[in-house]
């Protein structure tokens, strides 16, 4: 098993025990890919009192990042869902809580957010002091590569060209908890099925 799908097996996991103290009601997993190259993994849990979704980025895709730029990218996009209590970013993820019938419109939020936020001079400044001030309350264990220092050090367009790097094929999409399948597959489909997978570098064409 690769490690994005063991990574995806533990979020649903921690998902459903989140949900739920029995575990008696979970189904077997199942994964498949969207056309555009996004994994999606989904897991039906009937004793769940809830759906849960983690959108998740496969860090080793992506070369050179700067130390600290994934919680810094976290950071910025929760400055877009202040106001969705359901949604949050922290470690390298996007974090869904909802039910079965408010799946769709959920993944369909985060979906925008991930594909077309807005990352500008007064986001990124807020994202920046809003990361920083949590640092220095220490209320979450980051890495030990994520301080003050590695923060400064990123710039808005670091930022941005780290943001323009993810596509739908170096991330993946978790589902677990009281969601039916088809539902969920229908609802994965219309939030993330249109965004397009980065393209691919040309080769010249014409021989010297």
């Amino acid at each position: 098993m690769n490690t994005i799908k063991k990574i995806a097996l533990l979020s649903l996991i921690i998902f459903s025990a989140l949900a739920s103290n029995a575990q008696n009601g979970m189904h077997e997993p199942i994964n498949y890919s969207l056309k555009n190259g996004m994994k999606i993994i989904i897991s039906e849990n009937v004793k769940s009192q809830g759906a849960f979704s983690s959108f998740t980025l496969n860090t080793k895709a992506f070369q050179n990042k700067k130390d600290g730029i994934v919680e810094l990218l976290n950071a910025t996009l929760n400055e877009s869902v202040s106001k969705n209590d359901q949604i949050l970013f922290k470690d390298n993820s996007g974090r869904l809580a909802t039910n079965n019938a408010q799946l769709e419109k959920g993944l369909t939020e985060m979906a925008t957010i991930i594909q077309h936020t807005d990352i500008n001079q007064k986001t990124f400044d807020s994202g920046k002091a809003a990361l920083l001030a949590s640092l220095k309350k220490q209320d979450y264990d980051y890495d030990q590569t994520v301080n003050e220092n590695s923060i400064n050090a990123i710039s808005l367009s670091d930022l941005n060209a780290f943001y323009n790097e993810i596509s739908p094929e170096k991330t993946f999409l978790t589902i677990a908890g009281n969601v039916e399948m088809d539902t969920a597959k229908a609802a994965v489909k219309k939030a993330f099925g249109n965004w397009k997978k980065a393209e691919k570098q040309e080769t010249a064409a014409i021989a010297k």
